[in-house]
């Protein structure tokens, strides 16, 4: 413990996220021993903060100090994305009794290793928060060594992240207080309680609910759509494995089948009289539950579309052959996890601090709904390569997802001929860690621990190609952005007058908590829309009408606008754009809106333009918003619209005449 000043009162750190029990906080000067207290918040919650500062003001006149987490907590991520791939090819290359452990995960009868669906291999930032907590963890130990801290107050409801922080505190010998919080209410989060501290057998009973999930829908799909026989492909065909149900809604309505992340492309492969069978990965996509996207598929198929669904190609059989390798998967983890972890699993940039973050993201890489996924997916993209003929090329949304490694695994061991084609079709933040690898990773050999790769990997732009060059991938290619052809008749059309009242648009996420500190940030920033006016688009997963009822915030009051429209029509109006995690942030620039950035502590920053900051202003605090708001409004810019439209002409080819795909698709596999 460090040494006291004369007057026996001490300096502590308090950190926290928004579960901290505020009205307890007068608790911390009961002693009356506080010499200065530091607040170190793993929350972007603005009312949470503003509680905070009300109890310790009235508490007390010591000597408070807020700490810019933000910006600490960005730096380690920035810092962890530099390392992240070397360390996660370290632990697949690891031996462990002279065998590599990618190795030693080989799916007996397949060729591939289930070493690349696990997530210490994926690095699937949407999936986990395991990485951007191990970036948490060391910003609180690098402001524990920078400051003279007596004691680390933690008031965390997360208990791997509480422990990892607590084991800082410990190994800097800083003694440690655990804070109360509130736990979070509902049926859902009281099991998960009860289950978090049995981590292996919550693990079980999530991925047992996937296979009997997956074995519910097989029959389904069956039911539903009868034979496969009427649904089969003919010659040259091509497979086209989508998301379900993204259509044209319009389209649908006249029972044609048009998929929205790729209407162009659809078109051109018409015109190129290249016939298509489509494999279709069901989504929750606009209100569609299983059943009803299952009879949508139905009508299509009536209509004379070659639609097969994913599930269909698992069988009985199958299935109970799955639960023995999930469990030879999961015995296997139990026994290799105790070599790892004394080795490169807990190296930097992690840290052994981060033990129980990382147990638990390898337990549910292995022994959870991830380690039974990969390998039902393995079981249903062999038997699609090994039933269905016809196909020259397979092409596929490329996301660097397990299935798609399954895939490719699947068509490389029964169907080498046909070429497969990953298309990176939209945008790409640095801070997507999945969709890189060590460059030792994308070797293209034909060992089966081998990373499957596509055949070709085509990308949607200059930059994207630029950025995934530095992984190294073999059969890398530039191909249009068929999502945002739409923008290249906005590129040639004059930008937009706004006259009247200046327009700010707050453009929503799908993730409710970073939905919910956008409108607690909006709030507190801009209490009414005296100086301007405040739009807000939300994600179609995740209206604001909801949020602002569950957060009694009245619209008439505030001024607020909800819209309705689409985005573009927004955008066209709006002079600056809040944007957390959305390809709007680029699109705006084509409107000449200047995009804000939040930055958040307790989520990591998936802007995809995060990384081009002659691009937008980035704000971390309601005081920092403000003023960014004040030089808009009068007329600051960082670049003039010409400059943003070439900007994105870079990010995206968006010729809609499709000349690259074009050349891609004529070549004879």
């Amino acid at each position: 413990m460090r040494c006291m000043d004369k007057t026996n009162k001490i300096n502590f750190l308090l950190v926290f996220d928004k579960s901290i029990n505020t009205t307890l906080l007068k608790r911390l000067y009961e002693d009356n021993k506080i010499n200065k207290i530091t607040l170190f918040p793993l929350t972007g919650d603005c009312a949470v903060r503003n509680k905070i500062n009300s109890v310790i003001k009235k508490q007390s006149d010591n000597s408070i100090c807020w700490l810019n987490s933000t910006n600490i907590i960005n730096e380690e991520v920035n810092y962890l994305r530099q390392k992240i791939c070397k360390w996660s090819a370290d632990i697949g290359n690891s031996e462990v009794q002279g065998k590599r452990v990618k190795d030693w995960f080989i799916l007996p009868g397949f060729n591939v290793s289930t070493w690349w669906f696990s997530l210490l291999s994926e690095k699937n930032t949407l999936k986990t928060n395991a990485f951007f907590q191990a970036a948490q963890v060391q910003a609180v130990k690098k402001a524990l060594k920078t400051g003279q801290y007596d004691q680390c107050i933690i008031a965390i409801v997360d208990r791997n992240l509480r422990q990892s922080i607590k084991n800082v505190a410990v190994k800097l010998n800083i003694t440690t207080k655990i804070f109360p919080v509130v736990q979070p209410g509902g049926i859902k989060s009281r099991i998960k309680r009860l289950l978090r501290p049995l981590d292996v057998l919550s693990n079980l009973f999530l991925g047992v609910s996937i296979w009997l999930r997956f074995l519910k829908r097989s029959y389904l799909v069956k039911r539903y759509l009868g034979s496969r026989s009427k649904r089969l492909p003919g010659p040259n065909s091509l497979l086209f494995v989508s998301y379900f149900p993204a259509i044209d809604k319009e389209a649908a309505q006249r029972g044609i089948f048009r998929n929205k992340y790729a209407l162009v492309l659809q078109d051109k492969l018409k015109d190129l009289n290249v016939p298509i069978v489509w494999l279709l990965m069901y989504a929750q996509l606009d209100g569609y539950n299983y059943k009803n996207a299952l009879r949508l598929a139905n009508t299509f198929v009536n209509k004379g579309e070659k639609i097969l669904i994913s599930e269909e190609f698992i069988s009985f059989k199958d299935a109970i052959k799955i639960l023995f390798l999930w469990l030879r998967q999961i015995i296997l983890s139990f026994y290799l996890f105790g070599f790892v972890k004394k080795t490169c699993l807990l190296s930097e940039p992690i840290g052994d601090e981060c033990k129980p973050i990382i147990k638990s993201l390898w337990n549910i890489s292995f022994c959870g709904y991830i380690g039974v996924e990969g390998i039902m997916y393995s079981f249903i993209y062999r038997n699609v390569f090994k039933n269905i003929t016809g196909i020259n090329n397979c092409l596929y949304y490329c996301e660097m997802q397990a299935w798609e490694k399954a895939l490719n695994a699947a068509k490389k061991q029964e169907k080498p001929q046909i070429r497969t084609i990953g298309f990176q079709h939209t945008s790409v933040s640095k801070n997507y860690f999945h969709y890189f690898y060590d460059k030792s990773e994308t070797i293209n050999n034909h060992d089966p621990s081998a990373l499957p790769l596509p055949d070709m990997l085509a990308c949607s732009g200059e930059l994207m190609h630029s950025l995934l060059t530095e992984s190294g991938y073999p059969g890398l290619t530039r191909v249009e952005a068929v999502r945002h052809i739409y923008l290249n008749s906005i590129l040639s059309k004059t930008p937009p007058s706004r006259g009247g009242k200046p327009i700010l648009l707050v453009a929503g996420s799908i993730n409710k908590t970073e939905s919910n500190m956008l409108v607690g940030l909006v709030k507190s920033a801009f209490p009414n829309t005296v100086l301007f006016d405040i739009w807000f688009k939300g994600h179609p997963a995740m209206p604001f009408e909801k949020l602002f009822e569950e957060l009694n915030i009245d619209i008439v009051k505030t001024g607020y606008l909800i819209r309705h429209d689409d985005i573009s029509e927004c955008l066209s109006q709006a002079q600056a754009v809040l944007v957390p995690t959305s390809t709007v942030a680029i699109e705006a620039l084509a409107f000449g809106c200047e995009v804000i950035m939040p930055v958040f502590p307790d989520s990591m920053l998936m802007n995809p333009l995060a990384d081009f900051e002659n691009y937008y202003h980035k704000i971390t605090s309601a005081e920092e918003f403000t003023a960014v708001m004040k030089k808009i409004t009068n007329g600051t810019s960082l670049s003039n619209i010409n400059e943003y439209r070439q900007f994105i002409k870079k990010y995206w080819y968006i010729d809609k005449e499709l000349p690259r795909w074009q050349k891609l698709l004529k070549e004879i596999p």
